[in-house]
């Protein structure tokens, strides 16, 4: 298969121009460049292997003086393991026929000039290597998001909005929640910049989250694009349901492959009465039409006592003949304006209640996931237990929150830490950002009750502010 390398380009260490075309690229969407610094602390293997690795283009902050020599050293040593085919590293990128300076509009690029017309222009052809391959994520330039007792954070949880359509009594009080004003609502332009960061320190999932992200309108754009992140990163969807379908077949072009339903009741009224709204007819049928579309389901049940946890074995049948997942959730303190339910049930009596009726077997999880997983025989699916509110799963807790506003979370239970949102728009470069991310993750405390013990504020916010 002929693979075509990427060119390089090298930019100014500092100003404007450098800093615009950096944006653009970044901004572009479009499956073009792998950007690096080129810092002291950084070999240039380290670089070439983020040349091999890319797609069209690697732009590097740095004197290309010493570099240049050693790429061709290393395109040669390509050509003489039959790794490459017609491969061709330019010692310059075409000028732009109207410019004949060696400085463009978005300043220098020490190989060629890349002005704004012309950039994508310049680019050779991609490679054509399988899904995955193409990221830096293997590089050694990238430092994995490791927290003080060594658990690696690869897991993002991304809310794009406090909005949603439902009004989940454990998730809001009646009156419901204050809600951030549009302008404060980080843009998908903004979102994409920090996810993108995110991806570049080994997040390797990403799940978009609410409110309802599916209220937001242009989400599934913003999710294609996730998904063509150099690093591939796996992109999940959780969603109430009730504007699912007209959208379901647009999920796998978006890059969507598993997604979870939160659907906390099968019964009319009952549904009604948890989430004060009568949506119950839009969202059953997915339980079928999910699954027939291709993609991985998981069912999130929150068991409210007296309300819906008579309902525990009518879910459970459900894994009988479908291939899926439904896992109970013990409900957590998240309702806001420190509003509490009055009553709760634990993992272990969930658990319990399930073996009177079901032949519970374990079933092996990774040490990363929040549930715990039987199998029950002559099931086609599973069933699971989420201990949110026990907290039993804090040792292996891979997960990262980032709201819509912008503010980082390492834990659910814990306040805010980085605001990356108002950093990026006071013009942060994205090493500072980095660096906000990295700091948040070096305080990350031992679990949710260290994390719970430090907080001034004793009130949660609702689920939905936090994104679920």
């Amino acid at each position: 298969m002929t693979r075509h390398p990427p060119a390089v380009a090298f930019v100014a260490r500092s100003g404007t121009g450098k800093t615009t075309l950096l944006e653009k690229v970044i901004a572009s969407g479009t499956r073009i460049a792998v950007v690096t610094r080129a810092r002291p602390e950084h070999s240039l293997d380290s670089i070439l292997s983020l040349w091999f690795n890319a797609m069209d283009l690697v732009l590097v902050e740095g004197d290309k003086t010493s570099a240049l020599p050693k790429l061709e050293v290393y395109r040669a040593s390509l050509e003489s393991q039959h790794t490459t085919q017609d491969c061709v590293f330019p010692a310059r990128l075409p000028k732009s026929p109207d410019r004949d300076t060696a400085k463009g509009r978005y300043g220098h690029a020490g190989n060629g000039v890349i002005s704004s017309r012309t950039w994508k222009e310049n680019m050779p052809l991609p490679h054509t290597g399988p899904p995955g391959a193409s990221a830096s994520a293997g590089s050694a330039l990238i430092e994995p998001l490791r927290d003080p007792q060594g658990r690696q954070l690869d897991y993002l949880r991304l809310s794009v909005t406090d909005r949603c359509n439902l009004r989940c009594r454990y998730c809001m009080p009646t009156d419901g929640i204050p809600l951030v004003s549009h302008r404060d609502v980080l843009s998908f332009e903004e979102l994409y910049r920090l996810t993108a960061l995110f991806a570049g320190v080994g997040i390797r999932k990403i799940r978009l989250t609410g409110g309802e992200p599916l209220v937001r309108k242009g989400v599934l754009r913003f999710m294609a694009r996730l998904a063509e992140l150099p690093s591939r990163p796996e992109i999940l969807l959780t969603t109430n349901g009730v504007l699912l379908a007209d959208r379901l077949a647009d999920l796998p072009a978006a890059g969507v492959r598993r997604v979870n339903l939160s659907l906390d009741s099968l019964d009319r009224d009952t549904y009604r009465h948890v989430t004060r709204r009568d949506e119950l007819p839009r969202v059953r049928p997915l339980l079928d039409l999910i699954p027939a579309a291709g993609l991985a389901l998981k069912i999130n049940v929150v068991v409210i006592p007296g309300v819906n946890d008579d309902e525990l074995p009518a879910f459970v049948e459900l894994t009988r003949e479908r291939d899926v997942t439904v896992r109970f959730i013990e409900p957590m303190p998240f309702v806001g304006s420190g509003e509490r339910l009055a009553r709760g049930i634990t993992g272990d009596e969930i658990i319990e209640r399930l073996r009177v009726r079901f032949e519970l077997q374990e079933s092996p999880n990774a040490a990363a996931d929040v549930d715990d997983l039987y199998t029950i025989p002559g099931h086609r699916g599973r069933v699971g237990v989420i201990r949110g509110h026990s907290r039993t799963f804090c040792a292996g807790c891979s997960r990262l929150r980032l709201d819509a506003r912008g503010r980082l979370r390492t834990c659910l239970y814990g306040a805010t830490g980085a605001d990356l949102g108002r950093l990026q728009r006071e013009g942060a470069r994205d090493d500072l950002l980095e660096q906000a991310i990295r700091t948040s993750v070096a305080n990350r405390l031992l679990d949710g009750r260290a994390a719970e013990r430090e907080r001034t504020d004793r009130t949660f916010d609702s689920m939905a502010q936090i994104g679920g």
